[in-house]
Parts: structure tokens; sequence; C-alpha cells
């Protein structure tokens, strides 16, 4: 059992997929057809776009509640039942203790890597610039991710960023 189920974004033509299929179940629970050759890339960089955007808002609203005088798991349970419900949030919390077996609960350790994700956000912005298409959050969150590498945390889990913030004062 996979800690977090992969989904595979694909971009092929139909008879390709149908071959790959059967050997990408082996590896993931969500097999997607994404359409054409190409389009597998498009989708993962616009779904770890809202990735990087969502889990630095909830840290920010994590950091901010705690300063303010929250219990960092009764806000949690709050956003996880109202509108800031996300993944970021209900599954993946960025605040050490609100959930086991995440990377925050773990010192960001393992998971998914704020380097990664960088790279990730830094493909989208350049999809954009060559699209033409607005990203200011996008471009917001890579500048955050950025800081977030400088500092040398580029190693640890994406989540990361919630420390970033609260050292920022």
């Amino acid at each position: 059992q996979l800690a977090c189920p992969l989904t595979f974004m694909v971009g092929a033509s139909q008879d390709d997929f149908a071959r790959a299929q059967p050997v990408l179940q082996l590896m993931g629970k969500n097999i997607v057809h994404c359409g054409d050759i190409g389009t597998g890339q498009v989708a993962k960089i616009c779904n770890n776009l809202v990735l990087g955007i969502s889990m630095i808002a909830v840290s920010e609203a994590m950091v901010l509640g705690t300063e303010l005088g929250m219990d960092p798991s009764k806000l949690a349970g709050i956003f996880n039942t109202s509108s800031a419900r996300c993944w970021s949030s209900d599954t993946y919390n960025p605040y050490p203790g609100v959930m086991p077996g995440v990377p925050s609960s773990r010192g960001y350790t393992g998971g998914f890597g704020a380097d990664l994700m960088l790279k990730d956000l830094g493909l989208a912005v350049a999809a954009a610039t060559g699209a033409k298409s607005p990203l200011p959050m996008g471009g917001i969150a890579q500048q955050v991710y950025h800081m977030v590498s400088a500092k040398g945390l580029g190693g640890k889990d994406f989540s990361v960023v919630l420390e970033f913030l609260k050292k920022q004062k």
C-alpha cells in the first residue's frame, strides 16, 4: 500500500495508453488519460501549481492562527470541515503534530522535496510565459519556494514552507 496513492497523468495516443495502463496500474491508484502526447505534463504542472500555492496558503494560515493563540489541531479541524478544506490541510497538514505519519510530524523528512516543488513551479511559470497566460500566484509561489531552497531547506518535504514562514519574523 502506497502512503500517498500515485496518480499517473498520461499523454499518449489511445492505443499507447491502453498498452501502458496495465503496467501503470501496478504502480498507481489513479491512471488518467489526459489526451495527446504532452497533456500529461500539462496536467502534472497544473496540479503541482495548485498544490504549491495551497500549501503556502495553509502554512500561512496555520502560522497566523497559532501565533494568535489557536491550538493547531483545532484550527486544522476547522479548516477541514469548512471552506478552507484542501489536501494540504486535511491529508498532509504542514503543522508538526497535527497529523501522524506526514512529513511535518517527522521533521519534514520524506515526501516531495521543496526543490522538486520549486522545479515544478518553474515549469508552470515557464509554460505560462510561453502561453502568455497570467500566473501571479504561481510566480509568487515560485519565489517563496526559491527562498525556502536558498535557506537550505530544499531537501526537506515541501511542507517545510511552514517552518520557513515561522522564521521570517
